[in-house]
């Protein structure tokens, strides 16, 4: 068939087309992927503009334009008026987002967009406000602002090759000509086609973006216009309902099609077609569910399932979870299961921390496979049928000899450490006012953890290179779990463990502890033995770890069925759901 738009082509300046934007004439249409561009791509975009490089062309649909009122392009809000000819970018945003943002000042109050011009060196610099050789763009960008900083700092006016770089730059932005073609379709599919056409004829988008471009979600009212399927915004709801960090997209699209269909490697430019006209092998298990429908019932699961991690198996943040596809298999379990008894928690638990030390390779195969052979265990309508399932698959031999000797924070392994220093109830290293142990809660593990996906941030090392010597430094035995805020960090790890262990006392021993620091271990620490302290405290925490797992893996126990879907109550609501929460935790 062929294509009934039309299609104009153009060469619009800089000057112009970030005038549109400001004015809300150009504008991002809901199907467009979020901002992912850092400062270091933004610097490359100038860089090339003022050599006369190209970048790219711009594709922009003309439609009409009154459901917009206000709307965020970066860090700018744009107050957008009513029209029939608003522009929307279908392929282009990171660049025009990008210009729009580093030309204003607003723009400038994030730090991805916050650029200067360093007349001296001849380079785009980050804007620090630290010599005025760098001039930011907005005023690089405004003739009469350049003129104005030239007069108000007249060190510069003494150095004419400084005006001359300055105006050949702001010329060279203010005129660079970009290629734009502009559409004029009112079918909304052929632009998706469009879209998705492009972004793989040429610079390809991740599965995850391609998903949100292709599937509009709608709003909470259910309004399909002006709100995305946008997979980040998914993460940040469960985030803000739950504190355990926020998932990645790609993630959170396996949890999207995991809770639907156990195969996650489906065509998902199909997802929501009418039931009638998909195979029955990529038929949901939630036909005729709307795109917005399924975004507000995945963060349902995938909050069950971070409560589930958080409330029973120890690990309250994305800093703790080994394997990312192991939330995938929970959001697709609490899908269909969203209030399991206390017995099929218990048995969930022991899959999560078998399935966690085993890894992926327990399926003989990679972590799509593991995913997906474990979705496929979980039947819709059969929890008891569910749990044997995930249970069968890490029915092998216990392992109860795991040991961590190289602790990065991105490891499957050292997560499971990380969990595990969780475990001992870490106490402050500052005793209370009345010397007794105030130990960590979640919400300060939370709050120190934040957005971050790992324990970097929290689990800083005790002796230096320097002074431990790299082959221990990289234990964990030379780590340590802190939880407090930024303001109350103000000795270090070093000193604060020194102080206790110098003071003695029943306080103080128990704050070690709950460190794994042992006796022995400080003693070691007070005679400046930097690596006998390590090696005491590494045997410590390696039977620390090896007893975690085995109280949550349960290796020795049967796997019995949960006593609740096997017996009917007279009275459903006398029924104890209560999660039951590992000893110590």
């Amino acid at each position: 068939m062929a294509y009934e738009g039309r299609l104009h082509t153009d060469a619009k300046p800089v000057d112009d087309l970030v005038e549109d934007v400001h004015q809300g004439l150009i504008r991002i249409p809901s199907f467009q992927r979020g901002l992912r561009w850092q400062r270091s791509d933004v610097i490359r975009l100038f860089d090339s503009i003022v050599r006369g490089y190209p970048i790219g062309n711009l594709l922009l649909w003309r439609r009409h334009g009154d459901e917009f009122k206000n709307m965020p392009i970066g860090a700018l809000r744009i107050d957008a008026p009513s029209t029939d000819s608003a522009l929307f970018v279908v392929d282009g945003q990171q660049r025009l987002t990008s210009l729009a943002n580093a030309l204003s000042d607003e723009g400038q109050k994030d730090p991805r967009f916050a650029l200067a011009y360093d007349v001296e060196r001849e380079r785009f610099v980050q804007n620090r406000n630290v010599t005025v050789t760098e001039i930011p763009l907005p005023i690089i960008f405004d003739l009469t602002r350049l003129l104005s900083y030239f007069n108000e700092n007249p060190e510069l006016l003494s150095q004419p090759e400084f005006i001359q770089r300055a105006n050949r730059t702001a010329k060279a932005i203010r005129e660079f000509r970009v290629p734009v073609y502009i559409v004029e379709q009112s079918d909304e599919s052929v632009l998706r086609d469009i879209f998705d056409r492009m972004n793989n004829y040429g610079r390809k988008l991740t599965r995850a973006e391609v998903f949100s471009a292709l599937h509009e979600a709608g709003d909470d009212n259910g309004d399909s216009k002006g709100v995305a399927h946008d997979l980040n915004v998914i993460a940040d709801q469960v985030h803000a309902q739950t504190g355990f960090g926020v998932v990645d997209e790609n993630t959170v699209l396996l949890a999207v099609l995991a809770r639907r269909k156990a195969d996650i490697s489906r065509d998902i430019r199909r997802e929501f077609d009418p039931p009638s006209t998909v195979a029955d092998r990529q038929a949901s298990d939630f036909p005729g569910e709307t795109p917005a429908e399924a975004r507000r019932a995945v963060v349902e699961a995938m909050v069950a399932a971070v409560e589930f991690l958080q409330n029973a198996a120890g690990a309250p943040h994305l800093a703790m979870l080994p394997y990312r596809y192991l939330l995938v298999v929970l959001t697709r379990f609490f899908s269909h299961f969203p209030d399991p008894g206390s017995g099929s928690i218990r048995n969930l638990r022991r899959w999560f921390w078998r399935a966690a030390v085993l890894g992926p390779q327990v399926t003989k195969g990679n972590i799509t496979f593991a995913t997906r052979s474990m979705c496929e265990r979980i039947r819709p309508g059969d929890e008891l049928g569910s749990i044997e399932g995930l249970l069968d698959i890490v029915s092998g031999p216990s392992r109860t000899d795991l040991e961590v000797v190289d602790f990065r924070t991105n490891y499957a392994t050292t997560r499971i450490m990380v969990a595990c220093l969780w475990d001992l109830r870490p106490a402050r290293l500052n005793l209370g006012e009345n010397g007794e142990v105030a130990r960590y809660g979640v919400n300060d593990l939370l709050g120190a953890l934040g957005e971050q996906n790992t324990a970097l941030g929290v689990t800083p090392a005790v002796y230096s290179v320097g002074v431990a010597g790299k082959d221990r430094r990289s234990l964990p035995g030379n780590r340590i779990l802190l939880a407090d805020s930024p303001e109350a960090q103000i000795e270090s790890p070093f000193d604060a463990l020194w102080r206790l262990a110098r003071d003695g006392g029943d306080s103080a021993s128990a704050a070690l502890l709950s460190h794994g620091v042992t006796a022995d271990a400080s003693e070691r620490m007070l005679a400046g033995d930097a690596e006998g302290f390590i090696d005491v405290r590494q045997e410590t925490l390696t039977e620390a770890l090896r007893s975690f797992i085995a109280r949550n893996a349960e290796w020795s126990f049967e796997d019995t069925p949960s006593l609740d879907l096997l017996v009917v109550d007279d009275d459903p609501e006398e029924r104890d759901d209560a999660m039951i929460a590992p000893a110590g935790y």
